[in-house]
């Protein structure tokens, strides 16, 4: 419930301030969107290791291969028997993605946060924590800021729909979309859906 209350008051916020900015395409698309839910996103099953490695393998690929390729990999992790190279690239990853998650499943430091621990961190603790993991770049740390911590002012400017929902929306490929701060990952939820419909 208490979700919903949010999910709902940003989607006022995000109509307001594209009424004020006069983005009026944007402001059309939610009028006639329904209202959307970061939890509608997330899997609060997924451990975090999990979590990383399923968002690495959706990186660059559609989201039926991507669902394909977690599917068969989740099934390796779970097995619980050491995980090489050759059973991740068998799961239909390429080397570099099977190599990042590797060192993602590797990596003790990652065993040492809890989600209460990485909620309390500010974005350069954050940072420092996760880019300095191969197969990690600003992309993939803001996924996991939305979708595993659930923040609610992430903005993926490096994203490619973001990018072309932008100049549709904005007229521009680089906004960053300062005006819709503190929602900004429901604005990206909202453009993403923009593209999808």
């Amino acid at each position: 419930m208490a979700s919903d209350v949010k999910s709902e008051t940003a989607y006022k916020a995000l109509l307001k301030t594209s009424k004020n900015k006069k983005h009026h395409q944007l402001n059309k698309f939610l009028k006639e969107t329904e209202i959307i839910s970061i939890d509608s996103r997330r899997n609060k099953n997924l451990s975090l290791k999990f979590f990383i490695i399923k968002t690495i393998i959706g990186q660059q690929v559609s989201i039926g291969a991507a669902a394909s390729i977690w599917k068969k990999t989740e099934k390796l992790l779970n097995d619980k028997k050491r995980i090489s190279l050759g059973g991740l690239t068998d799961c239909g990853l390429s080397k570099p993605k099977a190599s990042y998650i590797n060192e993602v499943l590797s990596n003790q430091n990652l065993d040492c946060y809890t989600k209460k621990d990485l909620k309390k961190m500010n974005q350069v603790g954050i940072s420092d924590l996760f880019l300095k993991i191969k197969g990690i770049g600003p992309w993939t740390l803001g996924i996991i800021q939305m979708f595993y911590l659930g923040q609610e002012d992430i903005y993926l400017t490096g994203d490619l729909g973001i990018k072309k929902a932008g100049l549709n929306f904005f007229k521009s490929d680089n906004y960053e979309a300062k005006d819709y701060s503190p929602y900004r990952t429901y604005l990206c939820m909202y453009l993403w859906k923009s593209l999808n419909d």
